[in-house]
């Protein structure tokens, strides 16, 4: 009967191969093969000259040889074995035997139950067995690697009719260079007739395999920078899809399967051996910074050739803090001090994942180094002056000064001699040394002037010659001294409504409205659960933050009226009363609303009317009356733990009344 199977098979394997040329094929026959199947059929009878009735048992190599190929990829077999175990546990019960071969196709390691080995070793499922397809004919492993993906070939969709009671399903495995390093293969020595079982194997393989090589990426990467990127938000920072290495001077070196396959769709080719601002709008000294300073925070990158957004982890080399060489020569930014300042934020990470920041971004980016004046307006703490010098440190001015000055909180006496600065005696009180002002400052580099509508008109005439001469008078000064910079200016007010009041010069006006960008509010923002996850990992001091799905849920329908810098203070003040770093509804402070400070909180906790809004602050300032300062008792009514209070009370500046004062009362 088995015979009289082989035989059938042998004629199949001949007529549907052959016959895709002959034009004989029998076409009811074909179409229950699948075309992965059939070409390597065809590759077998027409490339190798393979035929199906001639091979009787497996090919071995002897141990010295498998020794020999075992030798080169002893620094993977530990994150192989590593993987194989793993899966072995969720597959063993079924029977599976795991194979691992190298891109040759022999069979390096093995793992399955030992009271099965004889059988197994009759099969060809044992060190030593070679199953390249030019060798073994269509098999899991050999047409895995000819393919280049994974496969499972099931039973009689094996070319030598030996190995047709077999159902194998193997996944490709790649070194980090981007070259076939071997395959990870799962067979059944007694399947089932239906392929239709091999499904949930073949993904249990295929994701294993990933998980081996990225773990092995990572090792043999550790000396470079590393991104991790995902076009899913939500799964970035808890599985790992797309990983590429890149040297310091900014070239990607490697790149994983996953990466080297999504960029290869979209971009054409692989990214290994190209600059990584060819690949996407992220430059080597942004990575860098992020990657020290912000290592668990996600960012939004774009791939260069096709719009792409995807979200990103940045790393650095183990445990060195290396510096990248400047592309551009300059050499004096190339090595910085070990205690650096705190880095910056880029263009393209500070716009994160919302479209109208992202158009900014774009915006800036294509004017920043024309010499276009740039006029920044929003609410108050939407992060104007961070964009300004995301601006500066995206642009070629980066090595030079960022200079900021914040005309509104400067008085009118000082403001001028703290712009244009003045020579040694230049007035009673000046410092002895003179001083260089803001303008001269930011020489080379990028002057920012904050609030730029309340700069006094008497001190708008002189900054428009700045601008129109490029050379500032300083205070004292007979000559004026020559300058070149950019002007970056931001304002919350309606300049065209001050300057038709006669408050604001026009000429200056349209001397500083060279673009005008503006930066839209936290509650407009589509990317707001991202900025609200990464201010938790930037306010955290130490050790894991998180924060509850309620809490979360809270802080994303809440309007912001004070943006970016209200999300930074509140996160800060709800991580500091926290227990073990959890924030929780409870830990996040009221918010003002109309001039009241209103509770997160909803209004069935609180023993007050739910009409009426909800301040914490006077809730407990009554019950803590009410009870005679009884914290133990005001916890319970309030839900909270005493801890819990004690960091409220803190955080208030609710301080208890001397005994004393509370003794009188009575």
């Amino acid at each position: 009967m088995f015979e009289q199977e082989r035989s059938r098979h042998r004629e199949t394997v001949c007529q549907l191969a052959c016959g895709q040329h002959q034009g004989i094929v029998n076409h009811s026959l074909r179409h229950d093969v699948q075309p992965h199947i059939l070409r390597s059929w065809e590759r077998c009878l027409t490339r190798y000259n393979l035929d199906p009735s001639q091979l009787e048992k497996p090919i071995r190599v002897g141990d010295k040889a498998l020794a020999d190929y075992r030798e080169p990829l002893e620094d993977f077999l530990f994150f192989a074995q590593s993987g194989m175990r793993k899966l072995y546990r969720m597959l063993s019960s079924v029977g599976y035997v795991l194979l691992l071969c190298n891109a040759e196709g022999v069979t390096i390691d093995y793992v399955g139950d030992p009271k099965d080995e004889r059988e197994h070793r009759r099969a060809g499922l044992c060190p030593g067995t070679v199953w390249q397809e030019s060798l073994a004919g269509t098999c899991g492993v050999g047409t895995c690697l000819e393919e280049r993906r994974a496969v499972t070939i099931h039973r009689n969709e094996h070319f030598f009719s030996p190995f047709i009671g077999l159902s194998c399903s193997a996944a490709p495995l790649y070194h980090p260079d981007g070259t076939l390093l071997g395959a990870l293969d799962a067979s059944l020595l007694h399947s089932p007739e239906s392929k239709d079982s091999q499904a949930v194997a073949l993904l249990l393989v295929n994701s294993h395999a990933r998980l081996i090589e990225n773990a092995y990426f990572v090792r043999k990467c550790r000396d470079h920078w590393m991104i991790r990127f995902n076009k899913m938000q939500a799964f970035v920072e808890v599985t790992t899809e797309q990983i590429i290495a890149v040297n310091a001077d900014g070239c990607i070196v490697a790149a994983n399967f996953n990466a080297i396959s999504e960029l290869g769709r979209q971009g054409g080719g692989t990214p290994v051996n190209r600059q990584l601002s060819d690949i996407f709008e992220l430059r080597i000294e942004e990575l860098v910074d992020n990657a020290l300073n912000r290592t668990q925070m996600v960012f939004a990158i774009r791939a260069v050739a096709t719009g792409i957004q995807y979200f990103a982890l940045f790393s650095a080399p183990g445990a060195r803090t290396v510096q990248p060489a400047r592309q551009h020569g300059n050499s004096d930014r190339a090595a910085q001090p070990k205690n650096r300042p705190r880095a910056r934020l880029g263009l393209n990470q500070l716009a994160g994942a919302d479209p109208q920041m992202r158009r900014n971004a774009t915006r800036a980016l294509r004017v920043m180094n024309r010499g276009i004046p740039i006029l920044l307006t929003g609410e108050t703490g939407t992060g104007k002056e961070v964009f300004a010098r995301a601006i500066h440190e995206s642009s070629d001015r980066a090595a030079k000064p960022f200079i900021a000055l914040n005309c509104a909180s400067i008085p009118e006496s000082l403001i001028e001699s703290e712009l244009f600065g003045y020579r040694q005696g230049a007035f009673t009180g000046a410092h002895i040394k003179g001083m260089r002002g803001k303008i001269l400052q930011a020489d080379g580099g990028t002057l920012f002037l904050d609030e730029i509508g309340d700069m006094p008109l008497s001190l708008q005439t002189r900054l428009l010659r700045v601008l129109a001469e490029k050379e500032v008078l300083p205070l004292g000064s007979e000559s004026p001294v020559r300058v070149d910079l950019n002007v970056i200016c931001a304002t919350l007010r309606n300049l065209e409504e001050l300057v038709r009041d006669g408050r604001f010069r026009e000429d200056l006006y349209y001397r500083l409205n060279g673009i005008t960008i503006t930066l839209p509010p936290l509650r407009e923002r589509e990317d707001r659960d991202m900025l609200i996850r990464n201010v938790l990992l930037a306010e955290r001091q130490s050790g894991d933050a998180r924060i509850s799905q309620e809490a979360f849920d809270a802080l994303t329908r809440h309007s912001w009226p004070g943006n970016i810098r209200e999300l930074h203070n509140l996160i800060r003040c709800a991580l500091a009363v926290s227990e073990n770093g959890i924030i929780t509804l409870d830990d996040l402070p009221p918010v003002k609303n109309g001039g009241k400070a209103v509770s997160f909180l909803p209004a069935a906790s609180s023993p007050r009317s739910a009409a009426a809004p909800l301040d914490e602050y006077g809730i407990m300032l009554d019950m803590l009356a009410r009870y005679e300062w009884n914290l133990s008792r005001v916890s319970r009514e309030l839900g909270i733990s005493r801890p819990t209070l004690y960091k409220k009370m803190k955080c208030y500046a609710i301080v208890p009344p001397h005994p004393f004062e509370r003794k009188k009362k009575n």
